[in-house]
């Protein structure tokens, strides 16, 4: 039986998303448009399976062209230096709770910073001929200065424009495509023998 089960994400039931502090008590929301990647998957030893997740930066919407002209503009995200964003897994944990924690390395407008994801199961199910799917809940946080995204504004009544504080959600929905043998010794070449 192979090791690990590769679970794509299916982008078309999928959102990401995330949050901000603005103006000291509104909020500024907005996901991306295209993003994804895979999951493999170790059922027996959780901690050994591995997320891989893509962003197009490009693909951001709050809901205001001015603000997103602003986001993707070099004073915050650069998009033109910096298109993409990653996310690479390098640890799984259960927690007492039975949700997972998934530790690993954003990569974010050039600088690589570690990142905890709360991930929660909502369930696999088969589906399209007997095709099988999972989904799950995603939250996590970090810190925008961390990732070289310094821009602010001072309000004349204090406090700034916008917080430090970046607030990720996402629904996922993966679909099974196969399964992963974990590989294993390779015979010896002609040489070798």
């Amino acid at each position: 039986m192979p090791d690990r089960e590769r679970w794509e994400i299916d982008e078309s039931k999928s959102t990401l998303a995330f949050a901000l502090r603005h103006l000291v008590i509104g909020e500024i929301r907005g996901q991306f448009g295209r993003w994804g990647g895979a999951l493999l998957l170790d059922p027996a030893h959780l901690s050994r399976s591995l997320l891989e997740i893509w962003i197009d930066v490009a693909s951001v919407d709050t809901g205001s062209a001015e603000r997103d002209a602003h986001l993707l503009s070099p004073e915050l995200l650069d998009v033109a230096r910096f298109p993409r964003a990653a996310f690479r897994s390098t640890g799984v944990a259960l927690r007492a709770d039975g949700d997972a924690v998934v530790s690993g390395r954003l990569d974010l407008h050039g600088v690589a910073g570690h990142v905890d994801l709360t991930v929660i199961s909502q369930g696999t199910w088969a589906r399209d001929e007997g095709v099988l799917r999972s989904a799950y809940r995603v939250h996590g946080t970090f810190n925008r200065q961390a990732f070289g995204l310094h821009w602010n504004q001072d309000l004349d009544v204090g406090g700034i424009v916008v917080g430090d504080k970046v607030e990720l959600t996402a629904r996922v929905e993966t679909l099974r495509t196969a399964e992963v043998a974990r590989p294993g010794p390779r015979p010896p070449t002609a040489a070798a023998r």
